[in-house]
């Protein structure tokens, strides 16, 4: 995809994520700041923060674990060790299970709600005492990203749905 392409993809993507009843309940979310050819989280972090919901982004720690800051705009951002930006300064923090919902990075989807991530296994460590359905899991990916099978391993957190630039998946309500 050529970068104009990718622009009208995110775009399009934030568009039926902000319609969804997902997006709508919840009041405490977290996403990625895209990195690589991930798709791009800007357009749906604008619509986040005007509908005046409190967003939390992903930092990397020691030991393959990461924690969750408030994001707002003017926000400084840094490239953590892998390139990633993330906030400059450490700020107000939000434990996984407190969100409401999540906007996970993937590599590769099914429609299991099975994810392939970048292979570093930090959302599924973060998640894997989850409980019932708080938080709310979501993929966000270009629909070229579903395959039609992933393997799972039994520490494999599963999606709750996979918002894509042309479609909304729900895996489990």
């Amino acid at each position: 995809m050529g970068p104009a392409q990718r622009r009208r993809a995110a775009a399009r993507a934030a568009a039926r994520f902000a319609r969804s009843l997902l997006f709508r309940r919840a009041r405490q979310l977290a996403l990625y700041l895209a990195h690589g050819s991930e798709l791009d989280t800007l357009p749906l972090l604008h619509r986040c923060h005007a509908a005046g919901k409190a967003v939390y982004v992903p930092r990397v720690l020691d030991g393959h674990r990461m924690r969750f800051e408030r994001y707002a705009p003017g926000t400084r951002l840094r490239r953590n060790r892998y390139g990633i930006l993330e906030p400059a300064i450490r700020g107000a923090r939000r434990g996984p299970m407190r969100l409401d919902l999540v906007v996970v990075p993937l590599t590769a989807f099914d429609a299991r709600g099975h994810r392939l991530g970048a292979g570093g296994g930090y959302y599924d460590r973060a998640f894997a005492g989850r409980r019932g359905s708080r938080p709310r899991l979501v993929g966000y990916a270009y629909a070229l990203q579903q395959a039609p099978a992933l393997p799972a391993e039994p520490w494999d957190v599963r999606l709750d749905a996979v918002v894509t630039d042309k479609t909304l998946f729900v895996f489990r309500s």
